[in-house]
């Protein structure tokens, strides 16, 4: 009975309630899991695009710095939300926007996450294309690709850590010997500015501004489902920001590695996979082949635990079950071309996370009116409406700002998913400071 029970903690890892003081880990741990997920193929493709745009390495690390330091800021204050209730961000939800506003913020945390699962599956697939030359049903291939990156977040925080500690190391020392050998002989900064400008089917940026948008914006979802990996920490804020510092340190680092392949190459983002095993450029092979695999697998497995988690928020059955068929719907979704198709779908449900995280700070370090309820004994209300009220109001600043072709372009090189943050926080704090919820 004892292994029994075991096996299935294991498998549910705590996904409706607290995470007892005895289970937590320590910031190093949970620094490597979040090291995992910050090691990206994104990132790389980010840092081209910013190497290319801005043409001088002096305001590429610029931008990182501006960048990271929002994400940095971020992840620490929702993270410590989680350490402090050991709650994931859909449980937390239940207390902010009541049963049936939790349920909404939910699916919307599911299917953006399981919206970029697909994607990474795809990518995943393509890169395995390309290293073999084969010629496999690609939507079948990604398909079966999915169903494989799935399996680790069967087994929660546990096949996260497990993963992340293997491949992190590897990956870093992969890319910091790749750096080495490209060297810093770049091309001149009239050249690759001239080169963003001309990328189709859409610029480069070449503002400050917007290379400094393109860091946060990449990574602001992780952000604010931080308290996901952090419920799992000890409660201490210190180990929080120095576990996000740590992980967002590596992030500026992957990003400065597109940026020196590009800046070095003059080559666009989209031919990442060639440039990093062809012999003409890092010619880095099968061990090339391998980080490229690597860094996609850990970063998607992130994003399903997480979705997994929004989704046992509505969904209360065994956690590792809602795991494998939320695997399978992204697996689906890769195979019906999402990477291709569904790019409009995704920044909107990217930027209809933001408020979420916004509504949460608001809440807790400002009204404080978390802060003081016990979570466990605390009366959830069915539906909160000014919560509810102000999501909506910013995640449509966060829409109309974001630049986008179906979009006011109010501000084009905003950060739009931390437009809704900053909304979100000042109208949830005038709305009930005029109309204070009655306890």
């Amino acid at each position: 009975m004892k292994q029994t029970g075991e096996s299935s903690q294991l498998l549910e890892d705590f996904s409706l309630e607290s995470v007892p003081l005895n289970q937590r880990k320590t910031w190093l741990n949970l620094a490597v899991i979040w090291i995992g997920i910050a090691v990206v193929m994104s990132a790389i493709f980010r840092g081209m695009m910013i190497g290319l745009g801005l043409g001088k390495i002096s305001s590429v690390v610029l931008s990182y710095v501006l960048g990271e330091i929002i994400l940095i800021v971020m992840m620490g204050l929702m993270g410590y939300i989680g350490a402090k209730t050991g709650f994931s961000t859909p449980l937390i939800a239940n207390y902010s926007f009541g049963r049936i506003g939790a349920i909404l913020i939910s699916l919307s945390i599911a299917f953006s996450l399981i919206g970029w699962f697909g994607v990474q599956a795809a990518l995943f697939a393509r890169t395995i294309q390309f290293y073999f030359g084969t010629h496999f049903s690609l939507p079948l291939f990604s398909f079966l690709c999915g169903i494989l990156m799935m399996i680790p977040a069967i087994f929660g925080i546990r096949g996260l850590s497990t993963l992340s500690w293997i491949a992190s190391p590897f990956m870093i020392l992969i890319f910091i010997w790749g750096i080495i050998k490209m060297g810093f002989h770049f091309l001149p900064s009239e050249t690759l500015v001239t080169l963003a400008s001309n990328h189709q089917p859409a610029p480069y940026p070449i503002t400050l501004g917007a290379a400094a948008s393109i860091v946060a914006g990449g990574f602001i979802v992780g952000a604010i489902t931080s308290a996901d990996i952090f419920r799992y920490a000890r409660p201490r804020l210190k180990d929080i920001f120095l576990a996000a510092t740590t992980a967002m340190i590596v992030s500026a680092f992957l990003h400065l590695v597109g940026s020196v392949l590009a800046m070095n190459t003059g080559v666009y983002h989209e031919r990442l996979p060639e440039l990093i095993i062809d012999n003409q450029y890092l010619g880095l092979g099968f061990i090339g082949f391998i980080v490229l695999l690597l860094a996609q697998w850990t970063t998607n497995d992130s994003n399903l635990y997480s979705s997994v988690l929004a989704l046992n928020n509505i969904f209360r059955m065994k956690r590792w079950k809602i795991t494998i068929g939320a695997g399978v719907f992204a697996s689906l979704f890769a195979a019906l071309g999402i990477l291709e198709r569904l790019e409009l779908f995704l920044i909107i449900l990217t930027v209809s996370i933001g408020p979420i995280g916004g509504i949460f700070i608001c809440d807790y370090y400002i009204l404080r009116r978390l802060q003081k309820q016990n979570f466990r004994e605390r009366t959830i209300s069915k539906v909160n409406y000014k919560a509810l009220s102000v999501y909506f109001v910013s995640f449509l600043i966060g829409w109309a700002t974001s630049g986008h072709p179906f979009t006011i372009k109010i501000f084009p090189f905003s950060v739009f998913a931390f437009n809704g943050i900053i909304s979100s926080i000042i109208l949830y704090y005038v709305v009930i400071k005029i109309f204070p919820k009655k306890e």
